[in-house]
């Protein structure tokens, strides 16, 4: 932390405790949170932002230490903090994600400032808060948009090969099986030609829908590109990975999507198969591609191993 920057005014504390009423309309007209404690944690006093913010007042605050004013879990998380910073003063810059005492969970960022009293010692500390909850939020939004495919909540191909790169990394020291399923929606140009693009994508949706509800937790889904998903399956020996993609196979061939007018549209899929055997990650990949192919040559609808 930079010491340079500590706060060192001999009657700050006093200041601050007294409740300046010129203090007080000073920071109050400013919007962010502000507040101060002295080095027991106790509450000097806050702006109205603060209070709006926190959703206190001001007279149920002063006086007070957190343990006080919020839960134990939250109150230890608080108190850590400004410890920390009394133990090593300066300044102490952090994000973390709070409860009101009204429950809204809220992202913030804050920036605190330890100061001295009249011997040098520290006495207390000056608190800024950043409400950063959109941010995280548009944060959280941006990362699925670059990890998931929008039309089917599957892991879109990049992500998908990033998750499948460490789980052949697993296998690859011996810690468990591995096998990648490459599915292809059959006859998919038909669908579009017939129905249109509308009912095509809904198609896709249909088919991710299926896998996503037959699937077990450890199994990776990805959208891998037009009408081709793959699956990363881990865990099961080749028989198993086989038992598998027949699995995924016939509970699509078992359902059907509705159209509009009620009348049942049955879509398959056909599927290629590779088991691990000290391959790449990419010749996994390609060996169950052109397993795919020899599926759909036999006439669709059938898992073919490579």
């Amino acid at each position: 932390m930079d010491k340079l920057t500590e706060i060192q005014v001999p009657d700050l504390l006093s200041f601050l405790s007294n409740n300046s009423p010129m203090l007080q309309l000073m920071i109050d007209t400013l919007p962010v949170p502000i507040f101060y404690k002295d080095v027991a944690g106790v509450y000097l006093g806050c702006n109205k932002a603060f209070e709006d913010f926190i959703k206190l007042t001001r007279e149920q605050m002063i006086g007070r230490s957190v343990y006080e004013l919020f839960d134990k879990e939250l109150a230890d998380v608080y108190q850590q903090a400004d410890q920390a910073l009394f133990d090593d003063p300066g300044i102490q810059v952090y994000e973390k994600q709070i409860r009101s005492t009204e429950g809204d969970e809220l992202f913030v960022k804050f920036h605190k400032t330890s100061f001295l009293d009249s011997n040098n010692q520290v006495a207390g500390l000056i608190g800024v808060i950043f409400d950063i909850t959109e941010q995280k939020r548009l944060e959280a939004v941006l990362t699925q948009q670059a990890s998931v495919d929008d039309l089917t909540g599957l892991f879109n191909r990049r992500e998908g090969l990033k998750r499948g790169e460490v789980m052949h990394k697993i296998a690859s020291r011996g810690e468990g099986h591995l096998a990648v399923l490459m599915l292809d929606l059959d006859h998919f140009k038909q669908v579009n030609d017939k129905y249109g693009h509308l009912v095509g994508d809904r198609a896709l949706a249909f088919v991710a829908k299926i896998l996503t509800d037959k699937s077990r937790m450890s199994d990776v889904l990805i959208r891998y590109g037009g009408e081709e998903f793959m699956v990363i399956v881990s865990g099961n020996s080749e028989n198993g990975a086989a038992a598998l993609a027949e699995y995924y196979r016939a509970s699509l061939a078992n359902s059907s999507m509705l159209l509009d007018d009620g009348k049942p549209l049955r879509l398959t899929v056909s599927i290629g198969l590779s088991y691990f055997r000290h391959q790449s990650l990419a010749q996994l990949i390609h060996e169950a591609d052109t397993a795919l192919y020899e599926a759909k040559r036999r006439n669709r609808n059938t898992v073919c191993s490579f």
